[in-house]
């Protein structure tokens, strides 16, 4: 048993990317927490952190591991969770209903560089393995926790225990593919796995209350060797001249130039590419609106930072513009916080942002 923590034009970066639009649970507007865990002895919800260490963390169960396409597919589960959803800039509270089920998850990555692919909102249907009948059908929601970083999962009840058979289905990436990456998610895929539901097994996974519980901080990323942890590649491995980071609403933009556009963009001029991602555990925030002003000799040039892929970016925004360099000052915009659910201890950050500028060269 592992431990897992899913516990736990210029006006584009105003809107919501149409890729984050799940569906298939029903929410509350978020009012009184309820569910496992919601008690946070060293902080009031008021007074803790944005990015803070949650309660509890469970343990999970791995049902299956599937390379499908270019994709390796693991799906796993833990107990049924409450998490909080985002639509636009409105966020609801998702709480734990009564009856039997599990919280099913879904990574996904990429084997060659061991990234994980952002992929929206998965179909996922749960069949009775006897009959074929159809128990379930809704989206996964593309969610963020601290243990197990980016992933997709919901919670699914089971009429009853037995043998079921879980199908996956994931569109093509609409993110750009950049680099090596260039046409290599275009097709749809599907994924299959068998996955026995007895309460026995659940009421054994365990579950351990973090002392440390409201401090700033985030639980460390489940460890396996069998997928990548989710985390981004830290600044000083990343390709191009490293401009700086900048913080804002909880997250940090890391901000790289290359002298020349990637592959898969038509460019040949500089680009400019930000890597948002949490403090702490460094996992990317996906889907999300956001754009880059640069001053460069006198002149301001707006663009909007499109979603891409890259084998040694990872996850990231990025545009060409026709100058830039070190000693420019690059303010960041944001117009759609990330479109991604929460679990606790990331439900109150990368929600609100300011409008910040960095000289290139003068940050960290």
């Amino acid at each position: 048993m592992s431990v897992a923590g899913c516990a736990t034009g210029d006006d584009a970066a105003d809107e919501t990317p149409s890729e984050a639009a799940p569906g298939g649970t029903e929410s509350t507007p978020e009012g009184t927490e309820q569910g496992r865990g919601n008690e946070l002895p060293t902080a009031s919800a008021q007074e803790r952190p944005l990015v803070h260490i949650p309660a509890h963390q469970d343990g999970m169960r791995m049902v299956g591991m599937a390379e499908v396409g270019p994709y390796m597919v693991a799906m796993s589960y833990t107990l049924l969770h409450d998490f909080w959803i985002l639509t636009g800039k409105e966020k609801s509270y998702v709480q734990i209903e009564d009856g039997q089920g599990l919280h099913l998850m879904a990574t996904v990555w990429d084997p060659e560089y061991n990234q994980r692919i952002p992929l929206g909102s998965p179909p996922v249907e749960v069949r009775d393995a006897a009959s074929g009948d159809s128990v379930t059908e809704k989206s996964l929601w593309p969610m963020l926790s601290q243990q197990m970083g980016p992933h997709f999962g919901d919670n699914v009840a089971f009429p009853e225990e037995g043998e079921y058979t879980v199908q996956l289905s994931f569109d093509p990436v609409s993110a750009r593919q950049l680099g090596e990456y260039r046409g290599r998610f275009t097709d749809a895929v599907d994924a299959e796995f068998d996955l026995l539901f007895r309460t026995d097994i659940t009421n054994n996974i365990r579950e351990r209350f973090v002392d440390e519980a409201g401090q700033a901080g985030a639980l460390e990323p489940m460890e396996t060797d069998m997928q990548p942890d989710g985390r981004l590649a830290d600044a000083a491995s990343l390709p191009g001249e490293h401009g700086g980071i900048i913080e804002s609403g909880a997250a940090e933009f890391v901000v790289q130039v290359l002298r020349r556009a990637p592959a898969g963009i038509d460019s040949s001029g500089p680009y400019l590419a930000v890597s948002a991602r949490t403090p702490y555990n460094q996992y990317p925030l996906p889907f999300m609106g956001l754009r880059a002003t640069v001053a460069n000799a006198g002149e301001e040039v707006r663009e909007p930072l499109k979603a891409a892929i890259h084998p040694e970016l990872g996850y990231h925004y990025g545009a060409p513009f026709p100058a830039i360099a070190m000693g420019d000052d690059v303010t960041l915009s944001v117009g759609a916080p990330p479109q991604v659910a929460r679990h606790r201890g990331y439900q109150t950050a990368f929600l609100e942002f300011d409008d910040t500028t960095l000289t290139l060269g003068d940050g960290t």
